[in-house]
């Protein structure tokens, strides 16, 4: 899709480099550049205990796929003609400077578009209300309020990936494609740039309307949804598993109380939406009387035939064994070593 296209990487860790990602996937040709005196960007050692010292870190891996690595040293004067060059010849630049490092290195936008006067340059900062501030993603999930959201009511608890990372990742990439298309009609320079930290508060999506417009301050309520019930809950069968519901009609409510065999007393009692959240906590324990009298086959393959939402809680594991994960698998040598990650590029495009 993107074969003549060339993406210079000038960012590290997570965000910049699933851009990149996102590019060399659909064919472009994409450079991404590390800190030569610094052996690199800085997750190629982010690895697990059982990783071998010698081995590139998994998590360097999972956002880095059919790019050109060159290492450069800014302040070297060979190095940064060769920069400039690659500069010159790219179409898209992804950069994730903080603070005055791109005024530093003379590697801002107008600096870029001097060499370049066509040039597309991404940006991804840290925090917009502090520029200078160190940026990472547990740090801006704490001070954008997913923290206190996640977890339950006895400790917090983080999203399990650098979530925000990859949601700015899909703000830059969104940017940039809309400047694409801009191009097509005038060719000139566009700078696209979003923060962490506003990336993070745009992604509050019904939270924050919760509270702005009836001041419902959000709780940690682990899975729980503060608007829906059960939807969240988990309901444990006869053969001990564990099934997440997600019902979030009152018609998916009547259907999956037949399927258990609730009392009517009970269907009456929670047949609203509202009547639901609000008893929560007592209709999950009446749900979980009836689930753990059926097996978790019969009652999955019920709610199937029914078109009521419900699902195991699987391990990482279970979900790399499906045939979806496996077919999404890319698998590349990188210093001689067998590398795999799973595609960043979920969508297809048909005519």
């Amino acid at each position: 899709m993107f074969k003549n296209l060339k993406v210079l990487e000038l960012s590290s860790v997570l965000a910049g480099p699933a851009v990149g990602m996102f590019f060399s996937e659909l064919g472009a040709q994409v450079v991404k550049v590390e800190n030569k005196t610094t052996n690199g960007d800085v997750t190629r050692k982010w690895k697990l205990p059982k990783e071998k010292r010698s081995d590139i870190s998994a998590y360097f891996c999972s956002v880095n796929y059919n790019k050109n690595y060159i290492f450069l040293d800014f302040n070297n004067q060979k190095d940064r003609t060769e920069l400039e060059i690659l500069i010159k010849n790219c179409d898209i630049i992804i950069t994730n400077f903080k603070g005055e490092d791109a005024a530093k290195f003379y590697l801002g936008f107008e600096d870029c578009k001097k060499i370049n006067s066509n040039i597309i340059y991404a940006h991804i900062g840290g925090f917009k209300t502090n520029s200078k501030r160190v940026a990472f993603d547990i740090v801006l999930q704490a001070e954008t309020g997913f923290i206190n959201m996640t977890g339950n009511e006895k400790e917090f608890a983080k999203m399990p990936v650098a979530l925000i990372d990859v949601l700015a990742a899909h703000q830059i990439k969104e940017g940039i494609l809309t400047a694409m298309l801009l191009q097509s009609k005038e060719k000139i320079a566009y700078k696209v740039s979003t923060t962490l930290e506003e990336t993070a508060i745009a992604s509050l999506m019904n939270q924050s309307s919760n509270f702005l417009m009836a001041q419902h301050q959000a709780k940690p309520l682990g899975t729980l949804h503060p608007n829906i019930a059960p939807y969240g809950e988990v309901a444990t069968t006869l053969d001990g598993k564990k099934l997440i519901l997600a019902i979030g009609t009152d018609n998916q409510y009547e259907v999956f109380s037949k399927i258990i065999c609730m009392e009517s007393k009970w269907r009456d009692r929670f047949k609203t939406n509202q009547q639901r959240v609000e008893g929560r906590k007592l209709l999950i324990e009446i749900i979980n009387t009836k689930t753990k009298e059926i097996l978790s086959d019969d009652l999955i393959e019920k709610c199937f035939e029914k078109n009521i939402p419900i699902g195991e809680i699987n391990t990482v594991e279970k979900v790399m064994q499906s045939e979806t994960a496996k077919s999404m698998v890319l698998e590349e040598i990188i210093d001689n070593q067998k590398t795999k990650r799973i595609k960043t590029v979920a969508f297809e495009l048909t005519s």
